[in-house]
C-alpha cells in the first residue's frame, strides 16, 4: 500500500513552504497564480487531502480538552469523567484524562504537557482543592495564558476562573432537616476532617444546621474519619464505643455513600437494626445505594449535569473569552428505607 503523502511531501516536491501549501488549500488570494498552479498539480498527483487534525491545528484547535482529577477509584470521579467524555464527544471534542495523586503538589510537568498538546481547555475536578496543595494557583495562572480553565470545586476556593459547584450547604441541610422532621434530636456526622481545611465545609455546615434547629451539637457526634468504607466502619466503632448507650445518636449522616456503606456494616455487627435502631443517610447517590440493606437514603449532587455544564462553559469560554464566574447546581435528597421515613414520625431522644 502506497504511503499517504503529507503536507511536508507536497511542500518539498513543489519547492514551497508548508504555509504556502496551506494557503493554496484554503484558496488564499495572496498566492501567485503560477505558484498556486504548481502546488495544485502536486496536490492532484498525490490526491492529497489535509487531515482533520492538521486543519484544526491551522485554526488553533486540537478538538481535545483535558480533565484533571484524582485517581478514578471513587465511583463519583468515574461518573464525572464519563459525563465529561460523553458531553465533549457530543460537541465534537475528545476528553483526555490526567490524574493527580491526593495531597501531592501539582506537577509542573503536567502543566507543560497540557500546553505542549495545545489543549482547547482544561477542567479541574474532584478532591484536589486544598489550600495546602502546592502549586495549584500557579498552575492555573500559567494555564490561563494558553487555554480556558473551568473548575468543578467548592466556591470557597479562591480561584480566578469559571467555577461549577454543588449546593454544598444543602448537602448538610437536607439530611439534618429530614431526620429532624422524623423526630431525631441526636444526630451525628462521620467523615471528612474538621482539622484539615476542607473546602466543601460539609462538617461545618452540619454543625450550623444543628444550631439553627436547636439540636445538640455534642462534639462526640462529629467524628473525623476519612472518605472510604473502612473509614465508615472505624468512625461508627470509635463513636459508639466512647459513649454510654443512652447517649448514642439515633441518626447518622455520612460524608459520602462509601462511608455510609461501612457504617451500615459496623452497625449491623454491633447488633443494631436499621433504621429502627439507627437511621443513616449518605451523600453522592452512588449506583449501589438502592442495593444496600436497607437501601440507602442519600443526597444527589447531580455530578453528570454539573460536568456537562462545565464542558459547555469551557467550550463557550474558548470562543468568547468569558471572565471568571461561579455557577451552582442544586442538590436533592433521595429518600429510601435507611432513614426510617416509612416508620413515620417518632419521638426520639
Amino acid at each position: 500500500m502506497e504511503k499517504r503523502a503529507t503536507i511536508y511531501d507536497i511542500a518539498r516536491e513543489a519547492g514551497v513552504s508548508t504555509a504556502t501549501v496551506t494557503r493554496v488549500l484554503a484558496g488564499h488570494p495572496s498566492v501567485k497564480t503560477a505558484t498556486r498552479e504548481k502546488v495544485q498539480r502536486v496536490i492532484d498527483a498525490h490526491a492529497y487531502t489535509p487531515s482533520a487534525s492538521a486543519r484544526d491545528l491551522e485554526r488553533g484547535q486540537t478538538k481535545t480538552i483535558a480533565i484533571v482529577m484524582p485517581a478514578v477509584i471513587n465511583p463519583y470521579f468515574t461518573r464525572v469523567y464519563n459525563a465529561a467524555y460523553r458531553e465533549a464527544e457530543a460537541c465534537g471534542y475528545y476528553a483526555w484524562l490526567f490524574q493527580i495523586e491526593e495531597h501531592k503538589p501539582i506537577p509542573r510537568e503536567l502543566v507543560d504537557e497540557l500546553i505542549r498538546r495545545r489543549m482547547d481547555g482544561v477542567i479541574f475536578a474532584g478532591g484536589i482543592w486544598s489550600t495546602q496543595r502546592t502549586g495549584l494557583p500557579e498552575a492555573l495562572e500559567r494555564l490561563r495564558h494558553y487555554m480556558p480553565v473551568v473548575t468543578i470545586c467548592p466556591p470557597a476556593v479562591d480561584l480566578d476562573c469559571i467555577c461549577i459547584h454543588s449546593d454544598l450547604v444543602a448537602c448538610s441541610r437536607l439530611p439534618v432537616r429530614h431526620l429532624h422532621a422524623l423526630g431525631h434530636r441526636r444526630i451525628a456526622f462521620i467523615g471528612g476532617s474538621m482539622r484539615l481545611n476542607d473546602p466543601s465545609k460539609r462538617g461545618e455546615n452540619f454543625l450550623e444546621e444543628l444550631r439553627a434547629l436547636d439540636l445538640p451539637d455534642d462534639p462526640a457526634y462529629h467524628v473525623d474519619a476519612g472518605f472510604d468504607a473502612e473509614s465508615g466502619e472505624r468512625a461508627v466503632l470509635r463513636m459508639l464505643s466512647g459513649l454510654d448507650r443512652r447517649r448514642w445518636p439515633t441518626g447518622i449522616i455520612a460524608f459520602n455513600d462509601q462511608m455510609a456503606l461501612g457504617a451500615i456494616k459496623q452497625l449491623k455487627q454491633m447488633g443494631l437494626s436499621l433504621p429502627s435502631d439507627m437511621a443513616i443517610i449518605g451523600c453522592d447517590n452512588q449506583f449501589f445505594c438502592p442495593y444496600t440493606d436497607p437501601p440507602l437514603t442519600t443526597v444527589d449532587l447531580h455530578p453528570e449535569e454539573m460536568t456537562q455544564s462545565a464542558v459547555r462553559e469551557l467550550l463557550l469560554a474558548r470562543d468568547n473569552q468569558a471572565g471568571a464566574f461561579s455557577l451552582m447546581r442544586e442538590a436533592s435528597l433521595i429518600v429510601r428505607e435507611s432513614c426510617g421515613a416509612k416508620l413515620g414520625y417518632r419521638k426520639l431522644g
